[in-house]
């Protein structure tokens, strides 16, 4: 029996993973002089639309069980995005890359910051937001710096406050910030075709913007930023990726 038919959830979240396609894109602000922007070419991979569900952590905690993740104040709605984890509890030995991957049968991981920044961009190469150049709180899940309208996390299949970028991605910026595979320094980042941060530092990257922030800045696609891989907060959770079929 094919084993993704025991997790409905894990079932529909591979189903849905959308294919990127290569390419070559600006990586980084467009107008930070301290660091401009520089070529960065990607191969195409495949990249979940949305962030992962409590459904599938349920599922894969479970399936090993593992214990659920703290309480983050509003419970564990299924289609809600999975928070209070950490990079360790992701990609550990063990852990659920290895789980999803094992019932998948083939590897889903963690994004790098490279593609989670290409793939946000959705094939607008340039842009600031998924969406155009000027921020649009009707686009995205966050909060407001006059009435703080959040106060958590909201499904993943709402209907308002998304937007779907031109690769069919929904979240990837704002709901939750979500991790990346590599590590997250200060520094410009390593160049090239399919870049990876292995400069090695205390902090794993981080991407997107969460329920809980109100400032634009840190919803543009370029916005970095990195945090210990053992923390797990409640604006931390996850996407993942996958090679191409």
């Amino acid at each position: 029996m094919n084993q993704l038919s025991k997790y409905p959830w894990l079932r529909w979240y591979v189903s849905n993973l959308k294919s990127i396609p290569g390419g070559t894109y600006r990586f980084g602000f467009t107008d930070f002089p301290a660091l401009p922007p520089f070529r960065v070419s990607i191969s195409p991979f495949r990249m979940g639309a949305t962030p992962v569900t409590w459904g599938m952590w349920k599922e894969f905690c479970k399936a090993k069980s593992v214990r659920m993740p703290k309480d983050p104040g509003w419970g564990f709605p299924d289609d809600h995005p999975v928070v209070n984890v950490s990079w360790e509890d992701i990609m550990k030995p063990g852990g659920f890359c290895e789980w999803v991957s094992d019932v998948a049968g083939f590897k889903l991981t963690l994004p790098t910051s490279a593609q989670f920044e290409y793939s946000a961009r959705g094939g607008k190469d340039g842009l600031e937001y998924p969406w155009g150049k000027d921020f649009d709180r009707s686009k995205l899940w966050c909060s407001d710096k006059q009435r703080n309208d959040a106060g958590k996390t909201a499904a993943v299949d709402r209907t308002s406050r998304i937007y779907r970028n031109g690769y069919g991605l929904t979240d990837t910026v704002g709901n939750v910030n979500q991790w990346c595979s590599d590590y997250h320094t200060e520094h410009e980042p390593p160049t090239g075709n399919d870049p990876v941060d292995t400069t090695k530092s205390d902090y794993r990257g981080i991407r997107s913007g969460s329920w809980s922030s109100y400032d634009p800045i840190n919803f543009r696609c370029a916005s970095r930023n990195g945090f210990f891989p053992d923390a797990g907060l409640n604006i931390f959770g996850l996407r993942l990726s996958a090679g191409q079929k």
